[in-house]
């Protein structure tokens, strides 16, 4: 059995070996995107913010203002981003117990958060801004982005349209919009996804077919739910 995950390249550590073999089930990288960090600017009056919220890891890695961490509230989605902060900051951040921006944003407003910068994507969804930007004073940070690898994009449509594997891994929006055209309804091919907001773009698109949505929405989390369901199924 094989499913196809579809993780960006980076220069920083990945947890993760995306090319190997867990209980019988092949699991294959193909990168549709190359990270790249970006020159970002920070509010002017930085200092009057409040809390700082970072919504991946690729998003920690890219931050060069170490020193302002000491003197904000720091958010994470999900234990790995909250890890990764540890790991790179010395610090604990504050996780919603659901790994989304939605679940995040109301958190931040639960806590009676005033003001927030968001460190994120310039491909992020616009969840947290449509929730946050008229309560609080809300700026977002873009330290890095994403570029395509056409070649890739190429073969992995061809590998799915052609049935010739067994299940994909959808991890993020990004990854949802470019993929999900090339899923063929007659391949029964297994459809993972990580969470809410990248099962929505596949519905978007796909329409009817079955998404099996992670429980816990992490890499980790998603590859538990793979492993359980394609060694119950086959």
């Amino acid at each position: 059995m094989k499913v196809l995950f579809f993780r960006p390249e980076s220069d920083g550590e990945d947890t993760y070996n995306f090319n190997t073999t867990i209980n019988g089930i092949e699991i294959i990288n193909i990168p549709l995107f190359k990270v790249e960090c970006i020159q970002y600017n920070l509010p002017e009056d930085v200092e009057m913010f409040d809390a700082l919220a970072f919504t991946s890891r690729n998003a920690v890695r890219c931050f060069k203002d170490v020193n302002l961490i000491k003197d904000l509230k720091v958010y994470a989605i999900g234990d790995e981003t909250a890890i990764s902060i540890k790991e790179r900051f010395g610090i604990c951040p504050i996780v919603p117990k659901k790994f989304t921006s939605m679940e995040l944003a109301e958190k931040i407003l639960r806590d009676g958060v005033r003001t927030l910068i968001a460190v994120r994507s310039k491909l992020a969804n616009n969840d947290m801004r449509k929730t946050l930007e008229n309560k609080i004073r809300y700026i977002e940070v873009y330290d890095y982005d994403l570029s395509t690898i056409y070649n890739n994009i190429e073969l992995a449509g061809k590998l799915i349209s052609n049935c010739e594997v067994d299940g994909i891994a959808i991890t993020s929006s990004s990854i949802a919009r470019v993929i999900a055209k090339y899923i063929n309804k007659e391949c029964m091919t297994k459809i993972f996804s990580i969470g809410p907001v990248t099962s929505r773009v596949l519905i978007e698109i796909v329409g009817e077919a079955k998404i099996i949505e992670s429980k816990t929405h992490s890499i980790s989390g998603i590859l538990e739910t793979i492993v359980k369901v394609m060694g119950n199924n086959g």
